[in-house]
């Protein structure tokens, strides 16, 4: 959840909102063939598609899609992304029961939902190959070979600082060169 309160987290998550948008209204662009008038003929569509997208970031946020070391793991970043569209369509189906008024109608939820998953899986892929591309890493040698230096390894690699390299350890008696720690 680190990464959802610094300023790229920030970001990444309007650009979750614009995705989510996206999905929506393509999802009723397809489900009408192609028919613009979906956008002028529905009431209160600006709520509707806002109650789409709160209630999906906060999903979102609770299955940790914010959280970097998410992205490392594709199949497992899927699936979260799975669970919590799931959890938002169960609760929008509940919310739409009580309050049929914001109901986004029509077969356009399912096919939103579909569309949201998809480009909400293909833009952490892209993110994640840009982060890669883009990213110039500092490189870290580390003192010791000790316990300390072993979770200062450990931290890096598994915790999602994408911005370091290790490339390697030094310790004071070269009795461990060449051995893996």
């Amino acid at each position: 959840m680190n990464g959802y309160r610094s300023a790229p987290g920030f970001l990444f998550g309007f650009m979750d909102s614009l995705v989510i948008m996206a999905g929506v209204f393509l999802g009723a662009y397809l489900r009408f063939s192609g028919i613009e008038s979906f956008i002028y003929n529905t009431d209160l569509l600006a709520l509707k598609v806002m109650l789409i997208v709160s209630v999906i970031q906060i999903a979102f946020y609770y299955f940790d899609l914010y959280d970097l070391k998410c992205f490392r793991d594709k199949k497992k970043m899927g699936i979260l992304l799975l669970e919590s569209i799931g959890a938002s369509a169960i609760f929008l189906a509940l919310v739409y029961y009580f309050i049929p008024v914001v109901y986004i109608g029509r077969g356009i939820f399912v096919i939103g939902l579909l569309l949201i998953l998809v480009f909400s899986f293909l833009g952490r892929l892209c993110y994640t190959w840009a982060l890669k591309a883009w990213t110039i890493k500092e490189r870290i040698l580390i003192i010791g070979t000790g316990e300390l230096a072993k979770k200062i390894n450990r931290e890096i690699l598994e915790n999602g600082h994408d911005g370091f390299e290790i490339v390697g350890f030094i310790d004071e008696s070269g009795e461990k060169v060449g051995n893996r720690l």
